[in-house]
């Protein structure tokens, strides 16, 4: 998607947005469901590396069948509007260097810090160099550079080891085996909290997996799992990142 996507601009972006929220409120009120457990926007569209439109439908799948309700864009203008004061959260399946118009990034900080959870899905930990306040909002991101050489293993099976047993989103999860990229070497901007890490074979040391941070009042949850539909298919991927969503949002009660 190039970037002069934005050129649709303010207007378009809030009409994307009403149109997509009543779709997913007609779908949640014919399937009888119960309650969502919280409204949430994905928000998706590029991905350098990833096939971010099969990556998308999954994760939109396993966050539904949760009990989200998940209105997905390609459009962040939506990050601000008005609309947004009806979400509690938003999920990022999206990986670019290029850099938001200066009003959406400046939304995105404003909802975070005002107490909107985010959560940061794999390769969305790649994106937007030298955007000093997603850094330190995400913690812990992938970047090469002169100094900075981000890797990943093989593609394979891997073991993610709980290292936080009593936190909300792995309490009684334990060890998982997973099919994914196993992320090293991603470089540190601020203070995070490790819930999960894997053992690289590469490197021959263990890695964070699976992150939580405060950043203002909101609540950050980040995997670095989830490279495909199959990756994201696994239970423990499930299992860890509804639990990660409800934290974000604050409900862990």
């Amino acid at each position: 998607m190039p970037f002069g996507k934005f050129s649709f601009g303010l207007i378009a972006a809030a009409c994307l947005l009403t149109a997509a929220t009543l779709s997913a409120q007609k779908t949640n009120e014919e399937s009888k469901e119960k309650p969502p457990l919280g409204k949430l926007l994905l928000l998706t569209g590029v991905d350098r590396f990833h096939n971010w439109s099969d990556n998308s439908a999954a994760l939109r799948k396993i966050l539904e069948d949760g009990g989200f309700l998940v209105v997905m864009t390609e459009e962040p203008w939506v990050l601000t509007t008005e609309g947004m004061k009806g979400y509690d959260g938003i999920a990022m399946v999206y990986n670019s260097d290029e850099r938001w118009p200066a009003p959406v990034e400046e939304a995105l900080v404003k909802l975070v810090t005002g107490g909107m959870g985010i959560g940061i899905i794999h390769s969305s930990d790649n994106s937007f160099p030298g955007w000093k306040e997603f850094e330190e909002m995400v913690g812990l991101l992938w970047r090469i550079d002169d100094t900075h050489q981000a890797g990943h293993d093989h593609f394979g099976p891997l073991t993610v080891k709980i290292v936080d047993q009593e936190h909300f989103i792995t309490r009684g999860v334990g060890d998982f085996p997973i099919t994914d990229e196993l992320y090293r070497d991603l470089t540190r901007y601020s203070d995070f909290h490790v819930l999960a890490e894997a053992f690289s074979k590469d490197k021959q040391r263990d890695y964070p997996i699976i992150m939580t941070k405060t950043y203002g009042q909101g609540r950050v949850f980040h995997t670095v799992l989830g490279h495909n539909p199959e990756s994201m298919n696994s239970q423990g991927f499930k299992t860890t990142t509804l639990r990660g969503m409800l934290w974000a949002i604050k409900k862990d009660k």
